[in-house]
């Protein structure tokens, strides 16, 4: 082999980069605006032959097939919706499968429940609904709103009297799905989900057109609360509590609370119960704390607001804070109080098993 002096190096020919394969598909915004996408939505697309392309097919719009040739003709696709800061929409390939021909395994076919399981948390468009009166603002005129008024009305708790049994019995009526109540007999109670469904029946019967945001916003809210429960009980099989509600008030702005806790495994100590709330108030605005219960009944606290007025009266009051907790058995550990916005929880992933399916977004 010719060792080339520094003269020769440009005559090398350029290795051609290697570009990785981010498995997405672009949207213009007028048609995601006709396909109904919200930001971080997941939805299912079909592979099929359009003009002798190859093309995903969703609700009737066509789109171009990422990680081609790997996807083929009756492949079914799931995607999320993705707002990029251009105004452009882009649909990620979460996961896709060999499912064309009659060999196919029906049970293999995404539905509705792996579609939840992709839906990332939280409960911003639920949070926007829960408001004082917009849920009631939202049933049909020509309806007799009085009966379903008073429904949703006696589900919501008063922040100014809240008593802790109250909020007890809210939380613990929330435990239990109306799927696992209609499986073992029993009746179905009210619940946030249930009053959804309610009102989205009635408006589809009556035709009610005031405004497809309406309309969007409730399938939206629901999205939410089921992607939560299919994501907790996944978790509850592995051993983890993983429990989410939004508690609606009638006197203030709804309140999202999340629990969760490790499994304990022979030989270790206890993991502690982590309760994190998050509330964007009118009153007090954007708050989020995070409780941590340990089993020594000691209480540690970090607050985050982006109100600094509302971040010194929090740190004022730590000592009547104190004084409560120690009047209910627990003892105060430690109290952080910051004026800013709580940062994203970083999780950590233990190494996927062989054959996993890797997302290597940026």
């Amino acid at each position: 082999m010719a060792i080339l002096g520094p003269e020769g190096v440009h005559a090398i020919t350029r290795v051609s980069p290697v570009h990785m394969d981010m498995r997405i598909a672009y949207v213009e915004a007028p048609v995601a605006r006709q396909l109904g996408l919200h930001d971080g939505q997941v939805v299912q697309a079909t592979a099929a032959v359009v003009n002798q392309q190859l093309k995903l097919v969703l609700n009737e719009h066509a789109f171009n097939v990422p990680l081609f040739p790997y996807i083929k003709e009756g492949d079914v696709a799931q995607l999320r919706a993705q707002l990029l800061p251009t105004g452009k929409w882009a649909l990620q390939l979460l996961h896709t499968g060999s499912f064309a021909g009659p060999e196919a395994l029906p049970a293999a076919m995404p539905t509705r429940l792996n579609t939840l399981l992709f839906q990332p948390p939280g409960f911003s468009s639920l949070l926007a609904l829960l408001r004082p009166g917009v849920l009631e603002g939202l049933i049909p005129p020509v309806l007799d709103a009085a009966e379903l008024k008073k429904r949703i009305q006696g589900q919501r708790l008063n922040m100014g009297s809240l008593q802790p049994q109250a909020l007890k019995r809210f939380i613990l009526g929330h435990t239990k799905t109306s799927e696992a109540s209609l499986a073992d007999g029993e009746p179905v109670a009210d619940n946030t989900k249930v009053l959804l469904r309610l009102l989205m029946a009635e408006r589809e019967r009556l035709q009610n057109q005031d405004s497809v945001d309406n309309q969007d916003s409730l399938e939206h809210a629901l999205d939410e609360l089921e992607a939560a429960q299919v994501q907790s009980g996944q978790t509850v099989n592995k051993g983890d509590l993983h429990f989410g509600l939004v508690i609606p008030f009638r006197d203030a702005d709804p309140v999202a609370l999340h629990f969760e806790q490790k499994g304990n495994k022979p030989g270790q100590p206890k993991n502690p119960l982590v309760v994190n709330m998050h509330t964007d108030s009118r009153v007090l605005g954007e708050v989020w704390l995070k409780t941590t219960i340990s089993h020594s009944a000691q209480v540690d606290l970090t607050m985050w607001a982006l109100r600094k007025d509302v971040a010194d009266l929090a740190k004022f009051n730590a000592t009547d804070l104190t004084d409560e907790l120690e009047g209910a058995g627990l003892r105060m550990g430690s109290f952080q109080v910051y004026n800013a916005p709580r940062p994203d929880a970083v999780e950590d992933h233990p190494p996927s098993e062989h054959g996993s399916l890797i997302d290597t977004r940026v």
